[in-house]
Formats: structure tokens, sequence, C-alpha cells
């Protein structure tokens, strides 16, 4: 499908690639910039002294749950290829869940495993790419509703609490805020046909750059209302792959000496991963870090100078671990890459 401009004509290759530029320039500055403000106000010697101090007994329980959040994502997307009658060994969809992190690691942010995971799926089913792709995207919003349900729940729990805390307080607004709009307006796209909508309204959904991708994925919304069997146990195994997930971030804390509950944890990385999931820099790096700092802060679990930055050490190291420990899994996925050997000729696939 081609990609229309405002004005309803096709977009060129060069204007193409001039938009792509762009935004990988904007993504490199907004990424350095942070990078360098941490850089300068981040007392080092202080981080690697307490990098020093750390359990690594709980460092290798949060490395082992992000081993079960990779086998965990494989099986979530394995129900969802099923929903678009995509029938592939677990095996095969297994070892490309880890080829895709490798990718998402090793390349900039995570959509570069997504491409990869795509041209495999291609190559398994040549005559489904609308439904192979349908089910990655579906894969993206489905864990990030999980997340998001996950964290209304934690939030309502911590409720009086969060109400006393002044900085807690109006991030909890915000989120709330930002998830009633999703929601409100996810079950307005997926219940109220387009055809039924006000003519002014179909004016401006027209005008909205790269719509194919919501059309996918309603589409693929009303898919699993079908397969409600393989929706519910994408549901189950991704809501224990979020719990592993947050367990894991869990251990980190601990690890490092950082006094932080399993619900909190769930609030904050539910706004990180919402952060470094929006297009303003390469790999979430340095959004990531900046995030944590103020959701650790806003829960009280940390007082940061203003003036010095003294007081963030241990949250950015906290960011750092987050990232180092899931790499060396991508390592992993590099070796799989290296030595699985993919069977394109499976007769698992439905022919249109």
């Amino acid at each position: 499908m081609s990609v229309s401009s405002e004005n309803g004509e096709p977009e060129s290759p060069k204007h193409k690639v001039r938009k792509s530029s762009f935004g990988f320039i904007f993504r490199f500055i907004v990424t350095t910039l942070i990078i360098a403000y941490l850089a300068i106000k981040v007392h080092w010697s202080e981080l690697v002294g307490q990098l020093v101090k750390a359990n690594f007994f709980w460092l290798t329980n949060a490395f082992l749950l992000f081993g079960i959040v990779y086998l965990l994502a494989a099986l979530r997307w394995w129900f969802l290829l099923k929903v678009q009658d995509i029938h592939l060994p677990l095996r095969s969809v297994t070892a490309i869940t880890f080829i895709g992190q490798f990718f998402n690691s090793f390349l900039f942010g995570a959509i570069g495993g997504d491409i990869i995971k795509v041209v495999y799926l291609q190559k398994y089913a040549p005559n489904q790419k609308t439904h192979a792709t349908l089910s990655i995207i579906m894969d993206r919003v489905l864990g990030l509703l999980i997340l998001i349900s996950a964290s209304l729940i934690a939030i309502a729990v911590q409720f009086q609490y969060l109400m006393r805390d002044g900085k807690a307080n109006s991030v909890m607004i915000a989120l709330l805020l930002v998830l009633g709009i999703s929601v409100t307006l996810g079950i307005t796209l997926v219940f109220f046909p387009f055809h039924h909508m006000p003519k002014s309204v179909r004016a401006i959904w027209n005008k909205i750059p790269h719509r194919h991708v919501l059309h996918l994925v309603l589409s693929g919304f009303r898919q699993h209302g079908v397969a409600l069997e393989l929706t519910f146990a994408s549901l189950v195994v991704g809501i224990a792959m979020t719990a592993v997930l947050v367990a894991a971030g869990y251990c980190i804390g601990i690890g490092i000496g950082q006094t932080v509950s399993y619900l909190q944890m769930l609030v904050i990385m539910t706004v990180v991963i919402c952060m470094i999931s929006l297009p303003i820099s390469i790999g979430g790096h340095g959004v990531r870090e900046g995030a944590f700092v103020i959701m650790f802060a806003a829960f009280g679990l940390i007082n940061v100078d203003p003036q010095t930055g003294r007081g963030s050490e241990l949250v950015i190291l906290f960011s750092l671990l987050f990232f180092a420990i899931p790499l060396i899994w991508s390592v992993v996925g590099g070796i799989v890459y290296l030595v699985f050997r993919h069977d394109y000729n499976l007769n698992l696939v439905r022919e249109q």
C-alpha cells in the first residue's frame, strides 16, 4: 500500500528518504543531548561503587527471568500467528523471536527486529504477508494494553498513597488521562465503522499519515473476536509475561539496594516503556534513563539535587542494568541467527 501525502498525492521515494533522514537526525540529536546531560550530572564513581556492592544473586535471578520473558513472548506470538491462520512450529517462532531481539538491540530501535520477523514470515507464508505483519502489530498492541491495564490496577491499589504525594499525584493523573483517551479512542475505532462516522470525522481520518497501519490494527482486533480461544490463550501468556518482566525489574532493584515495591515497579515500568516506545530517540537510549529517574523520584524513592544531579546514580545504574541484562540474551539471539536452520517448505500455512 502506498503512503500518501497530506494533499492525497503519493509520496515520492526522495520525499520518503528525506522524511526518514530527518526523523533519524531528530532522534539522534535528542538521544545525544539527553545522554550528554546525564553524563555531566551523574557522579560515575558513585555509580561504579554501587555496582561493585550489587548483590549478584538477585541480578542473576533477573537475568533468568528475562530469558523466561522471551520464551513467553514467543509463545504469545505463536498464538497470535494462529489467530491469523499462520501455523508454524513453536521452535521456529521461538527462534525468530530471539533473532528479532538480537536485531532490536543491535539495530536502531525495536523496529529493526520487527522488520526481520516480517522477512522470515514472508518466507514461511509468502501468500499471507498482510496477516504476518498484522500478527506483529497485534503482538505489540496486546503487550502494551496488558501492561497498561495491570498498571491501572496497581494505581488503584496505591491510590491513597499517590494522592498524598504531589509528584506521584501529577504522574498518576497524567497517566490516567492518557490511558482514558487511548481506551476511548480505541473502543470508538473498533466498534463504530468508519462509514457511520460523520463526514467531518472521515475527512480528518483521510488526512492521517500511515492510516493503513491503523486499519490493520482494527482488522486485527476484529479477527481476535472470531478466534476467542486463541485470543484468551495469548492474553493469559501475555499477563504471565508482564508479571515476569516486572519481577525481573524488581530483582534488579533489590540487587542494587534500591527499595521499591512490586506494584511501584509495575507503574514505573509502564510509564517508562510507554515513553521509550515513542519515536523520539534511538532505541530509547537517554529517554529510558531520564524516565526512570523521573518515576523513581515521583514515588519518593530517590532525592535528586536539581543543581548537581547527585542522588540519581542508583537509578541510572538500574536503567543501565535493565538494558544490559537483556543485551546478553540478544547475543544468544545472534547465535540462534547463525546456527538455526529454517524449513521454509513447511505445509503448515493456509494458502490464500
